[in-house]
Order: C-alpha cells, then structure tokens, then sequence
C-alpha cells in the first residue's frame, strides 16, 4: 500500500513539474519576440479622427489639426488669432489704468534737474495725473535753496495758491531759470499734461530740486497757453 502511494504522489509532483516548464518556456518565447513585435507597429494615422503637424508648420496647414510643441517646447507665436481680455491686470482692474483728471485744487508734486555746459538746457516733466485744465504764462515761482519762500510756494512740497507752480531749488551752478512752457501745445506755462522748465548757462552748469503744482479749481475756465497771468517768479544764477 505504502509503495502505491509513492507511485501516486510521484507521478503527481512530475505533472506540476511539467507543467511549470511548460509555462517559463512560453514566457520565454514571448519575451525574445517582442523585439520584432515592436519593429512591425507603426504611427497612428489619426488622434481622435485629426491629423497632427509639426510647430512649424503654417496657418493653413495646421487647420484642423493637433499642433505638436517646437524642440524647445513651444508652439507657434501666431497659434491664437486673438488672446482673451484679461480680467485684471497685476490685480489691477481696467479702469485703474485709464488716465486720471486730478481733482480741482489737488497738489501733486516730483523732482526736476538740468545739466549741461554753455546753452540753454531743459528738463521735461510730466505729470502723473492730468490737470483739469492749465497753468497760465508766468503762474510759477523758483524758490532758490533754503529759501526765503513765498505766499504761494510757502514750504517744499506745498503750493498755496491754485493753478500755481513751484520749484523748490534744492542745489543750483550757474544755472538762470528762463522759461516754463508747454510742448503739446507749444505756450508758456504750463499744459494739462506737463511743461518744461529752460535754464540759461554760461558754462558749465547744474541745477536741480522739486516741484509742486496746485490744480485749477472747480468750474474755473481754463486759460488759454500763452495767455499771461499776475506772475511773482523768480529766478536764481
């Protein structure tokens, strides 16, 4: 009986073992030919039904079809027609970035230098809010350094009077103050967009400091350029 047993359990380990071999050899078989398996797969004709083309290629002909990126990664500068609107620019809304009228009577103020050897030499400002309206001919007083100031130009960086500019001389060489005028449009005094001031030099030359400038008030017409008004200016050498 024992001797069956045996016979039977050796005849059972022979079969799993037979079939264990059997298994790794197909395994086998399936590994080695995956090579010339992988040799006989070709491109995709399509992606989803649409053809694709390189970054390079033009309008026409990547129409309707998918756009593959540059070797750099990018596509086409020209790949959107039109871009969106932007909500905000750096969180800022649209309407923050339209120029704004300044308020009647409000001041605002900056920093002017010229520099330059024998002639005239001019400095340009703009201002950062535009004015309701201008600044008339000889409405302006330069203040030399340390002052004395004036009714109108009381303290740098203050402006008393309305439509009223004044030009705080922080360090003057050789430099007489001649004009203040406007670019657009060509007048004396100054624009609703800013003015220019013109030193005279006889040689080497140099000046620079601040200005200050009181908007017109409300209602007030706007003067014409060129049209003087009661001037107190001063000028420094």
């Amino acid at each position: 009986m024992g001797s069956r047993i045996k016979h039977l359990v050796g005849r059972h380990g022979l079969g799993r073992d037979l079939r264990t071999a059997a298994v790794a050899v197909v395994v086998s078989g399936m590994v080695m030919a995956t090579p010339s398996v992988a040799s006989m797969v070709t491109n995709a004709d399509k992606v989803d039904g649409k053809h694709a083309v390189s970054a390079g290629a033009s309008v026409s002909q990547r129409a309707g079809k998918l756009v593959a990126t540059s070797k750099q990664g990018y596509l086409p500068d020209n790949i959107l027609k039109k871009a969106r609107d932007a909500d905000r620019l750096d969180g800022l809304d649209s309407s923050a970035l339209v120029p704004v009228v300044a308020k009647p009577e409000s001041v605002q103020t900056g920093v002017y230098g010229a520099f330059g050897d024998a002639g005239y030499n001019a400095s340009v400002i703009n201002f950062r809010s535009k004015l309701p309206g201008y600044v008339g001919s000889g409405r302006y007083t330069l203040i030399p350094s340390g002052g004395p100031y004036t009714a109108d130009c009381p303290a740098p960086g203050e402006v008393a009077t309305v439509e009223w500019l004044c030009f705080y001389t922080t360090a003057n060489f050789g430099a007489t103050l001649e004009v203040v005028g406007s670019i657009s449009p060509p007048s004396t005094g100054a624009s609703a967009d800013g003015f220019y001031i013109n030193f005279d030099c006889s040689g080497v030359c140099f000046t620079y400091g601040t200005w200050a400038v009181r908007a017109p008030a409300a209602g007030q017409p706007p003067r014409r350029p060129g049209v003087s008004g009661a001037s107190r200016s001063s000028t420094v050498g």
